[in-house]
């Protein structure tokens, strides 16, 4: 099993003279070391600084410009042991941030369901079965029925629909601040179409 690359989340917020409910950003992600430190921040205006010279983001976007004080760090949502955390994780993050933080962690939980709905895609006849009551199982269906690996899956699925349904109802609304939050999700993969185009 591969280990999960380090990587940590920024926003470029486009205008600062905005009030804080109104600003609006870039979400990025930072791969190798995690946390809010210098090299992560510069590392994250570089990105943004290459997409604006690109025009991968309209040059009017930053109206003051682009400089370290446009860059926010993402908080994880699970924040490491308490000793290890930083004053700024105690205080009100931006909306701007929330947002981004709140888009990460739908993410994961999406990713969450989706494979757990796969490990449990071999059990949908037994599970339509016992719901409709409509026939016997199959000798090969009570055989996996049987198996142990059948009520782990399945209370596995039903623990991670519950905890992103949970989530997304205390969610704040702010991911919608996030100006390329379908960009990001393209980068982790999702669209290989997009892929094919920035390579060509």
């Amino acid at each position: 099993m591969t280990k999960t690359p380090a990587v940590s989340h920024f926003v470029a917020v486009s205008d600062l003279s905005k009030p804080v409910q109104e600003q609006e950003g870039i979400l990025v992600e930072v791969s190798g070391t995690t946390g809010d430190t210098k090299k992560n921040r510069a590392k994250a205006l570089e990105m943004v600084q290459e997409m604006w010279e690109k025009e991968e983001i309209d040059v009017n976007r930053f109206p003051d410009g682009l400089t370290p004080d446009h860059i926010f760090y993402v908080p994880s949502v699970s924040p490491p042991v308490k000793s290890t955390q930083t004053v700024s994780d105690n205080q009100e993050l931006l909306p701007i941030v929330q947002g981004a933080k709140e888009i990460i962690e739908l993410t994961k939980l999406q990713l969450d369901v989706q494979e757990a709905s796969e490990e449990a895609e071999q059990y949908i006849p037994i599970i339509k079965v016992v719901l409709e009551r409509s026939r016997p199982l199959t000798a090969e269906e009570k055989e996996l029925a049987k198996d142990k690996k059948y009520g782990k899956t399945i209370e596995k699925l039903g623990s991670i629909v519950a905890a992103q349904e949970e989530y997304q109802e205390t969610c704040t609304g702010n991911g919608s601040l996030v100006l390329n939050a379908i960009a990001w999700q393209l980068e982790q993969g999702v669209d290989p179409q997009a892929e094919k185009k920035n390579s060509n």
